[in-house]
């Protein structure tokens, strides 16, 4: 099963189409290098699988990036997916395109206490 996907690279600061040639979990891990992914729905049918350490590595050797400005921020390779009423990983429609996603995103450095913040545990009083 062949999927349409897209790819951002923080470290080389690009978005590049990809095609999964399968959608088990060690291709996944190996196309974000990571070891745990998480995944966070970005609209109806489209999902972000992450690595889901990121933000807790070693800032100095880790790449972020914001979906849009008000987004939290991401940490390492990210990969956009289409997923199906089943929850599987499917192909992207055909209107997210490479292009869409990169004047969304955001490469950036933070400071250590914008990511010592990120990480916190915000507790909301009642």
């Amino acid at each position: 099963m062949m999927a349409r996907a897209i790819l951002i690279d923080p470290f080389t600061e690009t978005v590049s189409q990809v095609t999964l040639v399968d959608t088990k979990l060690q291709t996944l891990r190996t196309l974000i290098d990571c070891e745990i992914i998480t995944m966070t729905g970005l609209a109806n049918g489209i999902d972000m699988i992450l690595d889901d350490e990121g933000l807790l590595k070693d800032s100095n050797s880790q790449a972020y990036f914001k979906f849009g400005i008000g987004s939290q921020p991401f940490a390492g390779k990210a990969l956009i997916v289409g997923t199906n009423d089943e929850g599987e990983t499917v192909s992207l429609p055909e209107n997210v395109t490479t292009e869409k996603v990169f004047e969304r995103v955001i490469f950036f450095k933070p400071s250590k206490k914008y990511l010592d913040e990120s990480c916190e545990i915000k507790v909301m009083p009642f």
